[in-house]
């Protein structure tokens, strides 16, 4: 049962990826994932601390889950809803969940801000995919003591388009590699899913 928070902040600090869009579920990928139906609000705007719809890889198949965007540390001052993938293997905080639990986010597009503009004078911009109906984002999750989840999307280098607005980019899925990235056992083959997608698969937007 797909459960989302329905109060969420209207501000949050700008992290990398630091809030999507879910206006309606991508059919494609809903069904490359083998996800056939799904009850949801839709949201033109999904931030950090709420809960999230996430497809994961279970005994029974692919299914959607509600959990929290962001793990709590100590060490940290706000929920780390972001992964670098290039340190995700070997960090503590990471390393569990990118070996054994790996999921996907479905999303409409995600937004990022003008990393190249002065302080307090960043564009913010839209990013959908170029010619499909959504992206499916990478990520990680973990369980607590009390059975709840927590989400955190995993980020990678920029392509040339995202280049010019920000350094880092979410990793996005290729639907016909859904299997592979949740159950392969080959470290090296997962790395390679979590390239940065190719300029041409996304569209840029600056909001007004």
């Amino acid at each position: 049962v797909l459960s989302m928070a329905q109060n969420y902040p209207s501000e949050l600090p700008r992290q990398v990826c630091g809030k999507f869009s879910l206006e309606q579920y991508p059919e494609t990928i809903m069904q490359a994932l083998g996800i056939d139906s799904v009850h949801f609000k839709p949201r033109a705007e999904v931030f950090p601390g709420t809960d999230i719809a996430v497809a994961v890889h279970t005994d029974h198949g692919n299914e959607l889950a509600s959990m929290h965007w962001g793990w709590c540390r100590s060490f940290a001052k706000r929920p780390l809803i972001n992964t670098r993938s290039a340190e995700a293997w070997e960090k503590k905080t990471w390393s569990e969940s990118m070996h054994k639990r790996r999921c996907i986010i479905p999303a409409s597009g995600f937004f990022e801000w003008d990393q190249n503009q002065p302080k307090g004078k960043k564009d913010c911009y839209k990013i959908t995919p170029a010619d499909d109906d959504g992206f499916a984002l990478g990520g990680i999750y973990e369980i607590n003591a009390d059975g709840e989840m927590f989400a955190s999307v995993l980020t990678t280098a920029p392509n040339e388009k995202m280049k010019s607005i920000h350094h880092r980019m979410p990793v996005i899925v290729n639907k016909d590699k859904f299997s592979e990235w949740f159950e392969s056992d080959d470290r090296m083959a997962v790395t390679r899913l979590m390239q940065p997608l190719n300029s041409e698969g996304i569209e840029l937007h600056k909001m007004q």
